[in-house]
């Protein structure tokens, strides 16, 4: 490993996965595993667990696994819980993963991606090439909500450094509105 962290999630949680690689963090997940699979491949392969399940995050203490355990709802408080208990930077949109495969995405021009219909290559200059999949993203339709999300990532990480944020799910229990 290079330094870099890494991520088994739960499949309760592949939405965050994917949001993570969208954001450059190296994620994975396994389906049709049971735990006691889960927390071996976590292990084996020095992943830090992600999980909403609270018995499976103390087994992972138990067995020595790393584990972040989800309490939001809200996938922008999702991610600022991975980034804060794991210490993880983010420098999206710099550098980003394929949220299909996990693979590095490589910024290309035009001319790295002439297979794309004519109207993309026609209004877009930017482009990012998975170097697993040969997958090929562009600031489509979608990329209003991902420019959504990670600003609001942004500013919960903000708020949070300055002792001016608390978790929806906190807030709730203790009767607050959360900002």
């Amino acid at each position: 490993m290079n330094g870099e962290k890494k991520f088994l999630f739960d499949e309760m949680l592949r939405n965050l996965a994917s949001w993570c690689r969208i954001l450059g963090i190296y994620s994975e997940w396994l389906s049709g595993r049971n735990d006691s699979q889960l927390l071996d491949y976590a292990r084996k392969n020095g992943l830090i667990f992600v999980t909403r399940d609270v018995q499976l995050s103390l087994r992972c203490e138990k067995a020595g696994v790393k584990c972040v355990s989800i309490h939001s709802q809200e996938i922008e408080e999702q991610i600022v819980q991975v980034l804060r208990e794991t210490g993880v930077k983010i420098s999206f949109p710099e550098k980003t993963r394929c949220a299909s495969c996990n693979g590095e995405l490589d910024i290309v021009g035009k001319d790295a991606v002439k297979e794309l219909p004519a109207n993309v290559l026609e209004h877009h200059e930017k482009f990012w090439k998975c170097k697993k999949c040969g997958k090929v993203f562009w600031e489509g339709g979608h990329w209003n909500n991902i420019r959504r999300i990670y600003g609001k990532v942004q500013e919960i990480l903000g708020k949070a450094a300055a002792g001016e944020y608390m978790p929806a799910a906190e807030a709730a229990s203790q009767g607050n509105s959360g900002e």
